[in-house]
Formats: C-alpha cells, structure tokens, sequence
C-alpha cells in the first residue's frame, strides 16, 4: 500500500464511524512530527490514532488483510498455517491481519518515516506486535500477563472476536 492508499483506507473506516476525514486532517497526517505539536494537532492525531486501531481490530475480527497474503511466504518462506500449525479461527484472523499490516507499513518506509501518518500507523504496528506477536529478546513478558493484556485489548477494540476461543488457540501463549 502507498500512503495515499492509507489514506483512504482510514478515511473509508472513518465514514463507517461517521467521522468525516477533511482536508485539514489529510494535511496533518502529511505533515511531519512537530517538535511541539498544538492542542488541536495532538487531537487530531489522537483521535486517527484510536481509528487506527479500531480499523485494525475491525480488519482482524474479520479475516481481512491490509495487502495479499503471498508476500507473508515471499517474505518470510512459508505461509501463516505453516508457522503457526494454525488453519483457522481468530488467531489465524488476527495473524493474517497483523503480517500484512506490517509488510505494508514497512513499504512506506524510508520514504514516509518522518510522516505523522507513518508513526501512527508505525505505534499500532508495535503494539499489536508486542501484546499478541512478540520478538524473541532478553525481556519476556510471562504468559498470564500477555493473556490478560489480549484481553484487555480484544475486549476494548474487537469485542466481536470469541475472546476465548482466540486465546485458547493462540500457539504464542502455549509457548
């Protein structure tokens, strides 16, 4: 995806919400990071911010994918099933969301880093990464506590997932 197709990606999420997407806040998500940002500009990118993970979250609960699913084995040699030995249901829902989320994000850079729209998208990307698709390194977060933050997260931004079927199939937590 480009940035113009983020774009109208959130402006299409944002109609849903009945939020209307101006010119004004196209033009601070094309801006670059202020070093000190207004009230208003601290809004806007609060409130695109939420929209942003809603949309995630949306995209997730339903299977959707933010780019093809083929660049997930291009990229990394085999597919989500073969990774996780997980062939449906929500987690595969919200894998098949977050990798292709993150390949497209990742598109954007070097080229649109500095954008404000960059680091929205960049804060949801390590977020989700954090609580549901870790890294391996020297700091690990136990498994009650990464539980009980998916659930805080799915309870707050994708209640229409089973909550428990997800974390009862999720291979990270099993780990």
């Amino acid at each position: 995806m480009n940035i113009e197709s983020w774009l109208l990606e959130i402006e299409e999420f944002l109609k849903t919400k009945g939020i209307k997407f101006t010119d004004k806040i196209k033009s601070h998500l094309l801006s670059e990071f202020p070093e000190n940002s207004t009230f208003e500009q601290k809004k806007i990118t609060t409130e695109i911010l939420e929209a942003v993970y809603f949309l995630f979250f949306f995209k997730a609960s339903r299977g959707d994918t933010f780019g093809p699913l083929d660049k997930i084995e291009k990229r990394f040699g085999e597919t989500l099933e073969e990774n996780y030995g997980v062939f449906s249901g929500p987690f595969l829902n919200m894998a098949k969301t977050y990798w292709t989320y993150k390949i497209e994000i990742g598109d954007l850079y070097p080229t649109h880093r500095k954008l404000i729209l960059s680091r929205i998208l960049k804060e949801v990307e390590i977020t989700v990464a954090s609580v549901f698709f870790p890294t391996p390194g020297p700091y690990e977060i136990p498994v009650q506590e990464r539980t009980k933050k998916q659930r805080e997260l799915l309870k707050i931004f994708a209640s229409e997932i089973d909550i428990d079927r997800f974390i009862s199939e999720n291979p990270i937590l099993k780990k």
